[in-house]
């Protein structure tokens, strides 16, 4: 398998880390450590981003997108999470690549909302995970019940990521709960025709990522907006696509970990002579770089297997698994080649520590990417 870039994406990438190094990560630690985006900001950043081939790249040319390929996405991600990882977590949460089969293949929700969204005049995000429902998603209690022309929905959703900046929200529902997960349907709240309540989460690292809770009490939802039967299936096979990006955010924050490192360990002089020279730091350094490697290969293979529409259930896990397992390894290594330093909040290394740390529970623990790993090779389940 050959993953080498091709002159195209090398150019695009030299293009972008040179304009995020001269306008992003100048202002990266200052600007997370004051907490969440506003909706303002990400809109800003958004239209900003979008020539590089984010929010609207991955959407078909047919559609006003660019049609990007899951390799270069991967590529572009990771270079932004380099950058600033909170802000690559709120920019790819409201990707349309993420929500074009939703929006595109509905004809009244495609001609409702695709070109507010496409103009970034509406923010949209995903609403799974639930206060009492996360790796089990099947035990689903958010309810969307028809009464006359509109559901009515109630429930609370956790840790929604973009959720207190979202205007569109794509819910999962439990419809019918006499027929288990062939109840539970997607379903588009507009916060304006269907209001919703909404609060914000802190949380360890990415604290600019803008990460809440949503209540919707007796949220009156047109009945047009209900996803299709299917929905449910569809959304559990999206997550092959989604891990690998997981993965390539992970990596993108050890590999600022690694350039940070190499840099101090070549300045930093102790006993004479700089502290790259010892040989406990090049082991750091080069346990470091096989960490980065190996999980840049892992999610570029599940982006080759995506873009050749190959099934990657357990390449997509393990990529999403081991790097950001891996990011934690790395950015801890960071940490100890910087030493006091590397605690410091002067420095972005514990930045990167928390970022990385927190990337791991998203979209599906570690666990969960292990069990589906080991499931997939034994042909046994150890969970429904």
């Amino acid at each position: 398998m050959d993953f080498s870039l091709t002159e195209e994406q090398l150019i695009l990438k030299d293009s972008l880390r040179k304009f995020l190094d001269r306008e992003i990560t100048p202002i990266a630690s200052e600007r997370d450590a004051q907490g969440p985006l506003t909706r303002k900001e990400v809109v800003e950043y958004i239209k900003k981003l979008i020539p590089f081939g984010f929010y609207l790249g991955g959407m078909s040319e047919e559609h006003g997108g660019s049609n990007i390929d899951y390799k270069t996405t991967g590529m572009i991600y990771e270079e932004l999470a380099r950058s600033w990882a909170g802000l690559a977590g709120a920019v790819n949460l409201t990707d349309l690549g993420l929500f074009q089969t939703m929006l595109l293949e509905i004809p009244n929700i495609r001609e409702k909302y695709l070109p507010r969204i496409q103009s970034a005049e509406l923010i949209t995000c995903g609403a799974i995970t639930e206060p009492n429902v996360g790796s089990d998603t099947t035990a689903l209690e958010t309810t969307a019940l028809l009464d006359g022309d509109h559901y009515v929905v109630n429930g609370s959703k956790m840790w929604i990521s973009n959720g207190p900046i979202c205007d569109v929200c794509m819910v999962l529902v439990q419809t019918d709960k006499s027929l288990g997960s062939l109840g539970i349907r997607m379903i588009m709240v507009d916060r304006e025709e269907s209001p919703f309540e909404s609060r914000e989460l802190l949380k360890l690292g990415l604290h600019a990522f803008p990460t809440g809770e949503l209540t919707f009490s007796d949220c009156r939802v047109p009945k047009e907006n209900m996803i299709p039967e299917g929905s449910y299936l569809g959304m559990m096979k999206g997550f092959d696509a989604v891990r690998p990006l997981w993965g390539f955010h992970a990596t993108g924050i050890a590999q600022a970990a690694l350039d940070a490192s190499i840099e101090y360990a070549q300045n930093r002089m102790q006993f004479g002579k700089p502290i790259g020279k010892f040989q406990m730091v090049q082991d750091m350094i080069y346990e470091m770089y096989s960490l980065i490697e190996t999980s840049r290969l892992l999610c570029y293979r599940v982006a080759d297997m995506l873009d050749k529409g190959e099934k990657c259930r357990k390449e997509a896990s393990l990529a999403k698994g081991y790097a950001t397992e891996a990011a934690i390894r790395a950015t801890s290594l960071a940490i100890e080649v910087h030493g006091a330093y590397g605690l410091s909040q002067e420095f972005p290394l514990e930045r990167y520590f928390r970022d990385a740390r927190t990337w791991t529970i998203p979209d599906g623990t570690t666990e969960i990417q292990k069990l589906i790993v080991a499931g997939e090779l034994l042909k046994l389940r150890a969970v429904r």
